[in-house]
C-alpha cells in the first residue's frame, strides 16, 4: 500500500479493499489461462459448420436417386409414414441452424490474443489507486501508478509482466478509459 502511495490514515480501509481486488484478479487470471485460443476454438466450430453442410449436400444429392431417396425418408426413425410422406423439414432446417449457430459461435478476433486477463487486472488496479492513493494515475510507464500496477500484477498472477510483453499498452488504456469515463459520470451527477 505504500507503493500506491495510500496514507496511513486509510489502511484500515483500503487493506479489505485490496485484499478483494487480489482475489478478484487471481479469479480473472485463472479463468483467463482455461481460455482456448482463437485459432483452436475456430477450428472446432468450422469443423461442425463444413460437416453439417456437407451433410445437407449429401441429403439434397439424394433427391436425384428416388429409390434410396424413399428408403431414407421412410425410415422408422423418422416416424409413421402418413400420407405417402417425403422429406421431413425438421431435418433441413436443423442442419441449418447448426451451420448458423456454428458460423455466429466462432471467434472473429484474429491474430494475437487480446490480453482481457491483464486488461481487467490493470483497471481492478486504477480503480483501487483512483480511490486511495495520494498520487494522480498517469499512463506514463514510469509513473507511480504503472510501478504499482506492474507490483500488484505479480504478486497476483506469479509472473514478472515484463517477461510477457510489459502492461504498458493495458495501462494507458485503463487511463485513457477513465479520462473518458470519468467526465461521462459527473455530468451524470450534474443532471
Amino acid at each position: 500500500m505504500r507503493l500506491a502511495g495510500v496514507p496511513p490514515s486509510l489502511d484500515k480501509e483500503a487493506a479489505p479493499w485490496l485484499n478483494d481486488a487480489i482475489e478478484l484478479a487471481q479469479s480473472i487470471d485463472r479463468a483467463v489461462k482455461q481460455r482456448p485460443l482463437p485459432v483452436d476454438h475456430n477450428a472446432l466450430l468450422a469443423d461442425i459448420e463444413k460437416s453439417a453442410k456437407a451433410l445437407t449436400k449429401r441429403i439434397e444429392r439424394l433427391r436425384r436417386h428416388p429409390i434410396p431417396w424413399h428408403a431414407f425418408w421412410r425410415s422408422s426413425v423418422f416416424g409413421p409414414v402418413h400420407q405417402n410422406r417425403v422429406e421431413v423439414p425438421d431435418v433441413l432446417s436443423t442442419l441449418e441452424k447448426v451451420v448458423t449457430a456454428a458460423g455466429t459461435a466462432k471467434d472473429p478476433g484474429k491474430g494475437r490474443r487480446r490480453e482481457f486477463g491483464k486488461q481487467r487486472v490493470v483497471e481492478m488496479v486504477l480503480a483501487f489507486f483512483n480511490r486511495f492513493s495520494a498520487h494522480t494515475a498517469s499512463g506514463t510507464p514510469t509513473g507511480a501508478f504503472a510501478t504499482f500496477a506492474r507490483k500488484f500484477y505479480a504478486a497476483v498472477t506469479g509472473v514478472d509482466p515484463e517477461d510477457h510483453s510489459g502492461l504498458d499498452r493495458q495501462i494507458r488504456e485503463a487511463v485513457k478509459r477513465q479520462s473518458i469515463e470519468r467526465p461521462r459520470a459527473q455530468r451524470k451527477s450534474v443532471q
